[in-house]
């Protein structure tokens, strides 16, 4: 009686586990995380645009904020065209600020082709200075 017993909850618990495996496996999250992320000191963030109208006027726009601890802004916006299988330099402008952010906001006629803006940007601060370059998605005219 008690071997049976024990076969019964045997087969209960191989049951139990075979049924509860797959459904434990269905919530996973497929993507995976890092541990490690870059923290950044004096960049809050920073963006890079670009929108071409119907008559071939590019849109460009860069931007980045610092902060608290941030004290000075380099920004530059290059507006780039895919050409040979390498980015082009078309045109470029620049700016700096001592305040909490700076932006470019410029417009220049493109031709045919497909374009992006490589927004770079350097925020100096106490202890250094942090770097990074923000890429527009690219459009194509």
């Amino acid at each position: 009686m008690l071997t049976k017993k024990l076969v019964s909850f045997g087969i209960c618990m191989l049951l139990l586990f075979s049924f509860s495996a797959p459904l434990l496996a269905a919530n996973e999250s497929p993507t995976l995380t890092s541990p490690i992320g870059v923290r950044y000191v004096y960049v809050n963030k920073a963006s890079s645009t670009l929108s071409i109208s119907s008559n071939g006027t590019a849109s460009i726009n860069g931007y980045v904020q610092k902060t608290p601890s941030g004290t000075s802004i380099q920004l530059t916006s290059t507006l780039q065209r895919y050409s040979s299988g390498s980015w082009a330099t078309v045109a470029s402008w620049s700016t700096t600020s001592a305040s909490s952010s700076a932006s470019i906001s410029q417009t220049y006629t493109v031709y045919s082709g497909t374009y992006r803006v490589a927004t770079s940007y350097s925020v100096s601060g106490p202890s250094g200075t942090e770097s990074g370059t923000v890429y527009s998605t690219t459009e194509t005219y």
